[in-house]
């Protein structure tokens, strides 16, 4: 019997992950603190990680946690914050696991907010593009051949700033004018006109888009065109990323399976069985490696482990039945409680009152 087709009870694997997430806990450090790796150092990254992996597992700080655990757990993740308007603070964070700024913004926002914390500071990142005069002309000068990385820029940047207590209905329109108007009509992907580098760029890159439709309930217009591409994305070993190796919870598999989960919403009849398909193919493929490998993929950086566990959520999201627990998981695109900018913000307007 194909191992897609048996009932995969995700309860060990919250077990699992819980258990490794207490060995990264830093005793030395405060209540919060995670460390990258057994005998590795700790790092902002790690914090965040662990907060979103538990909240995408099911958990609610606001009933697990004291209040005085969160707040430790929020005091942290601000002793990485860069003072704003200094000689070079501007309200980002440190220590950013060699993602851009915009990125580590998105990552802070999630946490904090399932914390019930705000960030130290008020943030200056999105002074760029933050106004509908300047958005078009920002969204215009991304590196849209290799969309993967730049829409790190927009994930933690145009869609967070779209939450945000100073963001207006006109900048919203003119967000979605545009990116109406740059969608290719025969892929659904961004952005018309422009050849990707690579074929992961489109998928890896679009899907840090996505959610902001979603989120929004923007009608996105071509979701038929988005299934059709990530199905013929998929190779026959049954994954998206072309990469060899013993892992298989890549961030580019967590997108197909976002990609796929929000698309069936908006076209429920389209390729019903083909989607199917290419899920019992990945699913065979994820819970192999699972077997096989989960002691070493829990070796990993957090952030690893925290695509694993995003993509364990979508699965859930997929095939309710065959993933069975008495939590209800979620994923870093669809989880709402990740994006709660107008509460974790400081405005400069909040210091001046």
């Amino acid at each position: 019997m194909s191992v897609a087709a048996k009932t995969f009870d995700l309860r060990p694997v919250r077990e699992a992950v819980m258990g490794t997430l207490h060995d990264l806990e830093d005793r030395a450090g405060p209540f919060g603190c995670y460390r990258s790796g057994r005998k590795r150092r700790p790092d902002l990254y790690s914090s965040l990680d662990a907060a979103l992996i538990r909240v995408i597992m099911g958990e609610d700080f606001g009933s697990s946690l004291t209040v005085a655990a969160r707040k430790s757990w929020v005091d942290h993740v601000n002793s990485y914050a860069r003072r704003y308007y200094d000689q070079s603070g501007d309200g980002s964070y440190e220590d950013t696991y060699g993602h851009a700024p915009l990125h580590a913004n998105g990552m802070v926002i999630g946490a904090l907010g399932s914390l019930g914390g705000q960030q130290l500071y008020p943030v200056s990142l999105y002074k760029a593009f933050d106004t509908p005069e300047k958005v078009g002309p920002w969204l215009d000068s991304l590196d849209w051949s290799n969309q993967w990385r730049s829409s790190h820029l927009f994930w933690g940047g145009l869609h967070c700033f779209s939450f945000s207590r100073a963001c207006t209905p006109e900048w919203r329109t003119a967000v979605f004018a545009w990116l109406d108007s740059s969608i290719d009509e025969t892929t659904g992907w961004w952005r018309r006109g422009v050849p990707h580098a690579d074929r992961h760029q489109p998928l890896g890159g679009s899907v840090h888009i996505l959610p902001m439709y979603e989120h929004h309930g923007h009608s996105f217009p071509y979701p038929e065109r988005v299934i059709d591409s990530v199905l013929s994305l998929q190779l026959p070993n049954g994954r998206w990323l072309q990469r060899s190796g013993p892992h298989v919870m890549h961030y580019l598999e967590l997108d197909a399976l976002y990609a796929l989960k929000l698309m069936r919403t908006l076209a429920p009849a389209y390729r019903g069985p083909d989607i199917e398909r290419a899920l019992d193919a990945y699913v065979d493929l994820a819970l192999e490696d699972w077997a096989d490998h989960h002691e070493s993929l829990l070796s990993q950086h957090p952030h690893v482990i925290l695509a694993a566990v995003g993509t364990f959520g979508l699965l859930q999201q997929h095939r309710p039945e065959q993933f069975p627990d008495s939590r209800a998981w979620s994923d870093i695109f669809t989880d709402r409680r990740l994006y709660m900018t107008s509460a974790v913000e400081q405005l400069a307007s909040d210091k001046q009152n």
